[in-house]
């Protein structure tokens, strides 16, 4: 049978008009909700992309520590016979990309800008000359390479391939597909910077120029508070017109899929691999501890084993994604190591969360069940009541000693003494440029 895994790169729930925002930022998401089924507590278990998504590749808190030595969804699928595929942009994690054992897998992260930006007939005809002395003429080779790059690279990167192009490969790729396959396709139009790509935004009456829009990035990320709040709604206003091109090629990718007769028998699951924040607890981005803004991602499965239009209402976390994909291949999962549980099956999770882009040397791990959210950074514990203060702002650690203890019994003793994965290193000087472009070189 056919699956297709679809995410989008920090997709804030509550910025999707299908859980009551006040914009309709991804209607394509209601053709998914009318054939299928909405999850809207659903979470991620890692606030960004470099934790979240091994976790849910292998169904393990922090899965990137595991993804070598325990099962992938991919990796448990073609063994059982499917042909597996990856398209997508996954710049920031591409140290370990080949652990996800997919049969194909096409990072489209470098666009079109990366192939001019590190072939240049200089560069070529120096490397050239210097390869038969390469050990001494290889720091002169560097140098150059680096004076050269000053001297005559005009171009930029826009940190990631656009939604528009990212489609028309999904759908080249769907058009030879065979019966039975497993293709996981990820799109970054929720990651910064917004509205690079699209000429049109729908939120805003004109486009500012890519010079705007990463000077406001850059504040952003190094100096948030001093964005003023026009600068807020700007950005704010940028992300939400993101959402909305990307949700016009989901429709073309859907329309396709209707046309060729995929629809109906393709298994399609979406979610985010985490959220953003907007200021909420003084960051911007992706990069804070473990708040529901972000990790409160979205998640519509359409199932060929089950009607649409339904709605379930208890927790989930992106752990259940790796056992329901393999189940509904008609997979026995009770052999694999995975943590979580089919989405369709069990009550409300225990949902933890690990990891913090903003922090590499000390643990950060948050709870969340039973209405409270416990967070622990280092040595310092938070804990929040959810109904009364779903923002998180009335840290009550201190007057609840008790359920702090609950929480730190229940959630591994390991996930306390392991620290945060920082950034990766660039592999080069085009990668670093494209890394700063998505902002992984402020932190």
């Amino acid at each position: 049978m056919p699956s297709l895994l679809i995410t989008v790169d920090a997709v804030r729930q509550s910025h999707l008009g299908q859980f009551g925002y006040h914009r309709d930022t991804m209607p394509a998401l209601d053709r998914l909700a009318a054939d299928g089924t909405t999850f809207p507590n659903a979470f991620s278990n890692a606030p960004y992309t470099r934790m979240s998504i091994p976790s849910f590749h292998t169904s393990q808190y922090r899965g990137h520590e595991l993804i070598g030595e325990s099962p992938t969804v991919a990796e448990a699928l073609s063994d059982a016979g499917a042909h597996t595929a990856c398209l997508g942009t996954l710049t920031g994690f591409r140290d370990n990309e080949g652990a996800l054992v997919f049969d194909e897998y096409a990072d489209l992260g470098r666009d079109e800008f990366y192939e001019q930006a590190n072939h240049s007939p200089v560069l070529d005809a120096a490397k050239r000359a210097v390869e038969p002395v390469v050990s001494v003429s290889r720091p002169l080779y560097e140098a150059a390479e680096s004076v050269h790059d000053r001297l005559f690279s005009t171009h930029e990167f826009k940190g990631y391939t656009s939604a528009e192009r990212m489609t028309d490969e999904v759908i080249d790729w769907l058009r030879e597909a065979p019966d039975d396959f497993f293709l996981w396709v990820h799109y970054m139009e929720g990651h910064r910077p917004y509205g690079v790509h699209d000429p049109d935004p729908e939120y805003l009456d004109e486009q500012p120029d890519d010079e705007t829009i990463m000077e406001l990035m850059e504040t952003a990320g190094t100096a948030p508070d001093d964005v003023t709040m026009g600068q807020n709604r700007l950005i704010e206003d940028l992300y939400d017109s993101d959402l909305r091109y990307c949700s016009e090629h989901l429709d073309r990718l859907f329309d396709f899929m209707q046309s060729d007769g995929l629809w109906a028998e393709t298994d399609i699951y979406f979610t985010s691999d985490h959220g953003e924040e907007f200021y909420d607890h003084g960051m911007y981005f992706h990069r804070n501890l473990p708040y529901d803004e972000l990790i409160n991602v979205p998640l519509f499965t359409k199932l060929a084993s089950r009607s649409g239009g339904e709605t379930i209402a208890e927790d989930r976390e992106l752990l259940d994604i790796a056992p329901t994909i393999c189940r509904e291949h008609g997979l026995d999962t009770d052999d694999l190591p995975f943590l979580g549980t089919h989405l369709f099956e069990g009550d409300d999770r225990k949902v933890i969360t690990t990891g913090s882009a903003a922090i590499d040397d000390r643990a950060v791990v948050g709870g969340r069940w039973d209405g409270w959210k416990y967070i622990r950074d280092g040595d310092r514990r938070h804990l929040f009541d959810l109904e009364a203060d779903p923002d998180e702002r009335a840290d009550l650690a201190d007057e609840r000693p008790g359920v702090v203890d609950e929480f730190e019994a229940e959630i591994p003793d390991p996930l306390f003494r392991t620290e945060s994965l920082g950034t990766r290193d660039p592999d080069d000087a085009a990668d670093e440029e494209q890394l700063a472009a998505l902002g992984y070189m402020e932190v």
